[in-house]
């Protein structure tokens, strides 16, 4: 595991850059993409949407020193997992989207779930609760070459939501929505 974090090539351009997370916001990942996805070679795309575990924006359990530090951790830890080819992104208020190159898709589904892990381990002094865990859930696509990044993201949310409705702490993928519907 790296201990330093990658720097996006974004850096310079704040536009591009969440403010609280300091790593890509919707519009620098789309950027990152659009740079990067020419050198991803024989590797597999995965796209993975994964949302904090009951930290909605109309449900505030911290004050906003506490929310942003819980965003800021995860954000790092994230990126401690990120490879050159990888590109990290807060895409909404308690998501973010993470786009892994990866030689197969078993590898790809390990490193998001391995993330998962290390997002739960993580613990938070909060004000008058003491230790506190974080968790995520997420919908995971291996992204295919002809679907369009935004496809692919969309993919993914309805695999969350599929997620979220079975519990919290869990990756959910396209085969598990399959058997659903079985």
């Amino acid at each position: 595991m790296r201990v330093n974090r990658k720097q996006s090539t974004n850096d310079n351009n704040p536009d591009m850059l969440d403010p609280v997370t300091e790593i890509n916001n919707y519009k620098g990942m789309i950027n990152d993409y659009s740079l990067k996805k020419r050198t991803q070679g024989s590797n597999f795309t995965s796209v993975a949407v994964l949302e904090i575990d009951n930290f909605s924006k109309s449900n505030r359990a911290f004050p906003q020193d506490v929310t942003q530090a819980i965003l800021k951790k995860i954000a790092y830890t994230i990126s401690l997992h990120q490879q050159p080819l990888d590109i990290i992104a807060r895409t909404d208020y308690n998501q973010f989207t993470i786009i892994l190159s990866r030689p197969s898709k078993e590898q790809a589904y390990k490193d998001i779930e391995l993330i998962r892990e290390s997002i739960a381990e993580l613990k938070f002094n909060i004000p008058h609760k003491g230790a506190t865990q974080i968790t995520v859930s997420g919908g995971f696509i291996i992204k295919p070459n002809n679907t369009s990044l935004e496809e692919a993201i969309k993919q993914a949310k309805e695999i969350l939501l599929y997620a979220q409705s079975l519990g919290t702490n869990k990756i959910m993928q396209t085969r598990d929505l399959a058997q659903k519907d079985m």
